[in-house]
């Protein structure tokens, strides 16, 4: 059963900023390994734990494409789907490395 901005939205918004915030204060090594665990669960449970309590077992349904489709009905949930796991987590592991190794940036979690 679908409840908007109920506890799970929370949950899922103070998760997700500091994921996609990551490369600016996580060493982008534990960003990979985070991400590597994310797809494992969806791997293992085909999607993500808080996605289906939320929102149910609909395996193109995401926490991200359900909320931003109120705003724009047309969007696609399988192409954001993929954006959201596979570009997001790419774009984020590049940003953290990139940030982190080329322009000095020190995270604040280091790996050692």
């Amino acid at each position: 059963m679908k409840k908007e901005f109920g506890l799970l939205f929370w949950i899922h918004i103070l998760l997700l900023i500091p994921a996609y915030l990551s490369p600016l204060f996580i060493d982008w090594k534990l960003i990979v390994i985070g991400i590597v665990i994310l797809q494992i669960q969806y791997w293992v449970i085909d999607g993500c734990i808080l996605t289906h309590l939320e929102m149910g077992k609909d395996k193109n349904e995401t926490f991200i494409w359900y909320y931003l489709s109120k705003r724009y009905p047309n969007i696609n949930p399988k192409r954001t789907k993929f954006v959201i796991r596979v570009i997001v987590p790419v774009a984020l592991v590049m940003a953290g490395f990139f940030l982190q190794t080329k322009f000095g940036l020190e995270p604040l979690i280091k790996i050692f």
